[in-house]
């Protein structure tokens, strides 16, 4: 008389776990028959089936790493990117700015001093320095939709929080202070020695 082997039969679920077990790559058939108690021929013969391959995952998984790790350089290559073209757009629009103004200031001196032709001379250099002013305009402009800088940071486009109160005589003072007109030759001689300094460290 033979004894019949009773076959175990796996559930779904079981079958699902074996078939994850068996595409991580961290199982052998020998492994997987003694954890699930059914045969390696059947375990074989199933995952052909199904067309699980031994592995997959695991590799799978090292691409999505690859991926990941690929994307964050190149976020971090761009975001390095965009600070160093924004401090050279900043720097390029503040010289133009001390430029024009320099332009403006000199020709208010000249006509103070009773020059007809004041602002007249420094008209050519004003329009040039303006031109200059639109071209770097609009170099900006195809830099950022190109870096596409107008979808990182997101909180810069938040609106300030207002703050509502009564100003002390004090404080009303130092508005009225700060509103009355000042030499801007002095300011731009005093930004141009900071910079000196600036260079010199």
């Amino acid at each position: 008389m033979t004894i019949r082997e009773e076959r175990t039969r796996l559930s779904a679920s079981q079958w699902a776990e074996a078939e994850a077990a068996w595409s991580s790559g961290e199982f052998s058939l020998s492994q997987l028959e003694e954890r699930f108690g059914v045969r390696r021929e059947t375990l074989s013969r199933h995952f052909k089936k199904k067309k699980v391959i031994k592995g997959t995952d695991a590799v799978g998984k090292l691409v999505r790493e690859s991926i990941r790790s690929d994307a964050e350089i190149r976020a971090k290559e761009r975001s390095a990117l965009i600070e160093e073209r924004r401090g050279k757009y900043d720097r390029f629009a503040f010289n133009i700015a001390a430029l024009l103004m320099r332009e403006v200031t000199e020709g208010s001196k000249s006509s103070a001093s009773g020059s007809a032709i004041g602002f007249a001379e420094r008209e050519a250099n004003i329009k040039a320095l303006q031109r200059a002013s639109i071209t770097l305009s609009k170099c900006f402009e195809v830099s950022s939709k190109s870096l596409n800088m107008d979808k990182i940071e997101v909180e810069e486009d938040e609106l300030p929080a207002l703050m509502f109160g009564e100003l002390t005589q004090s404080q009303v003072a130092e508005l009225r202070k700060a509103d009355e007109p000042t030499d801007l030759s002095e300011e731009l001689d005093l930004d141009t020695e900071n910079e000196e300094n600036d260079g010199d460290e």
